[in-house]
């Protein structure tokens, strides 16, 4: 612990009210912020009364409604080096929760109005994603687009979000966003750190803009400034465990099964880690299969600083950092190594927190407690909350899509649709050439589409009738049976995050369904009730009747097997008959 005096500017915004609070009368700080952004929790007073006795707090009235309340905090050391430009701490988000702690007023005190003269308010705030995203749980569809589109529809008002990373642009047949499942909900913060964690992505938040990006790789690019060995109380260097064993991937698909392993060089003997997957593009398996092997590295070693003051420079997560000359000895392990500040924790309490200490006063005298952890400039490893990955598949009812014959009838249509063929990136140089050398055992399909499949297309209602491509499959019966599903048929679709796939039928063809009466059993071909043929099995006085049915228009033939009777049919019949 440490005594440090600190100049901090508070501003709260309500509305259209901006209520600024000089940095004196913050009694209290504590912060916990990383790269993706920040918790904290501040204790301040604000005076009351005016010198007539009237009661002049221009935040009460604002404080105690449930309006959004933005936070704006600088903090900077008070006394800094002459000619050194020092760039505050900042901090930008909104509150979640608050209280007013004291209402300090006079006792045995006949003061006109009974004012009261101070109020000790406190509040917790956050980054605005780590607010309103937890609150935001939207459900969306879209359908040959990409996932920064759906990112944007769905982002809302109040978080500025910036985007590098070429992944972000790949389109895909479908994209899903799924809320999760009532009794346990997914956020929209929830899939922007899944998204990123699954797909190798960086999450960064920068107070000075208030503002997110979500990028490919880690900023590399940045001024090194040498920390003084006065910052510093004591420094601990933390190494990781490692990774003892091998990815080993298998594709188990049965025309194709294939398999891919990885050959770390800190791997045991016959440690393993298998992933079993389902991959019908071969050269989408062999990027899953990097994707997968480049997220699961071994960090480096971490500092874990504390710290003896609060730092004369720009220091805030993502600044560079080296330990060299000054009073650093040469031979420490820290020496011609740079580092990444990645977090910062952070808390003090005023020396003097009488209401009226340093009122008005735009710095305070605190006694400090501030440790910080860095990871090397160079580490590849993710930096991200912890989160609920997204439910999925989630479930919609769809109808059939069918552009053959007539409106009205019943037919059905196969869609030669081409697979995406997944470009996934990667962070990463210790397996390339051990992936180049496996890359060769499978057929890699490259940049462009594979061969066209076949699929069903289906309308979602529920999301304006969009479109989903489904693969075209035999589904609950097997491959002898033919029954492709009819235009306008009620199904339910499983979508996932990049796919969709029909899982059951909904309601009978109409005339399918026979009278309870009959116990009967009947199978409907052909597009319309005056196109088409039925198999029907039924019983007629408790005996069993099998009848088949040929319609086209008012021609008809019938074959009937029924008790010692065999009857062959073909006629043209009227309207009336039917």
């Amino acid at each position: 612990m440490f005594e440090d005096s600190l100049k901090m500017t508070l501003a709260l915004t309500i509305g259209m009210d901006r209520i600024k609070v000089p940095g004196g009368q913050i009694k209290f700080l504590t912060a916990s912020i990383h790269p993706y952004g920040y918790t904290a929790r501040l204790e301040f007073w604000i005076s009351s009364a005016t010198a007539r006795g009237k009661e002049n707090d221009p935040l009460f009235s604002r404080f105690v409604e449930q309006d959004l309340i933005e936070v704006k905090l600088d903090i900077e050391p008070h006394l800094k080096p002459r000619d050194t430009k020092i760039e505050p701490l900042t901090l930008q988000g909104f509150v979640t929760d608050k209280a007013i702690l004291t209402e300090l007023t006079i006792e045995n005190v006949n003061l006109k109005g009974d004012p009261v003269l101070y109020r000790h308010y406190q509040i917790d705030f956050a980054d605005p994603a780590h607010v309103l995203w937890r609150q935001h749980f939207p459900c969306d569809l879209m359908v040959d687009e990409d996932v920064k589109e759906l990112i944007e529809a769905n982002k809302a008002d109040g978080v500025n979000l910036t985007y590098d990373w070429s992944f972000l642009n790949e389109k895909f047949a479908v994209s899903t966003l799924s809320p999760g499942f009532p009794d346990e909900p997914t956020s929209f913060y929830d899939f922007i750190i899944w998204y990123a964690a699954t797909y190798n992505g960086v999450f960064t938040y920068e107070g000075r803009t208030n503002s997110y990006t979500l990028s490919g790789s880690k900023e590399q690019d940045g001024k090194v400034t040498a920390m003084s060995e006065l910052e510093v109380a004591d420094h601990r260097i933390d190494f990781p465990e490692t990774s003892r064993c091998n990815d080993r991937f298998l594709n188990a698909v049965a025309e194709d099964p294939q398999e891919m392993e990885t050959s770390r060089s800190t791997a045991e003997k016959d440690l393993r880690r298998d992933v079993l997957v389902l991959e019908s593009n071969a050269g989408n398996f062999e990027k899953a299969f990097r994707l997968e092997s480049r997220k699961r590295k071994s960090r480096q070693h971490e500092l874990l600083l504390t710290h003896r003051r609060f730092p004369l420079l720009t220091y805030r997560p993502g600044t560079f950092v080296k330990f060299e000359g000054g009073l650093w000895s040469k031979r420490i392990f820290l020496k011609g190594k740079e580092y990444r500040v990645r977090d910062i924790s952070l808390e003090a309490h005023a020396v003097h927190d009488a209401p009226d200490a340093d009122h008005n006063m735009m710095s305070a005298t605190y006694r400090m407690e501030m440790t910080s952890r860095l990871e090397l400039k160079g580490e590849r490893a993710l930096n991200l909350p912890p989160f609920k990955a997204p439910a999925y598949p989630i479930q919609v009812e769809g109808k059939i899509v069918s552009d053959e014959g007539q409106e009205k009838e019943e037919t059905y249509q196969l869609y030669q649709y081409p697979e995406y063929d997944i470009d996934i990136p990667f962070v990463g140089e210790e397996t390339e050439e051990m992936l180049e050398q496996q890359a060769e055992k499978i057929p890699f399909v490259g940049d462009k589409l594979e061969a066209e499949k076949n699929h069903y297309r289906v309308k979602i209602p529920i999301f304006d009738d969009l479109q989903v491509v489904c693969p075209f499959e035999p589904l609950f019966a097997p491959g002898h049976f033919y029954f492709p599903a009819y235009k306008d048929e009620r199904v339910l679709v499983e979508l996932d995050f990049h796919g969709a796939r029909i899982v059951r039928f909904l309601d009978w063809r109409p005339g399918g369904q026979l009278p309870l009466d009959t116990q009967g059993n009947q199978i409907l071909f052909g597009k319309s009730e005056d196109s088409q043929t039925s198999i029907r099995h039924e019983y007629v006085d408790n005996k069993p009747q099998l009848n088949v049915k040929r319609s086209s228009s008012n021609d008809t033939e019938i074959i009937q097997l029924q008790e010692g009777t065999i009857i062959l049919q073909t006629k043209e019949e009227s309207s009336e008959e039917k």
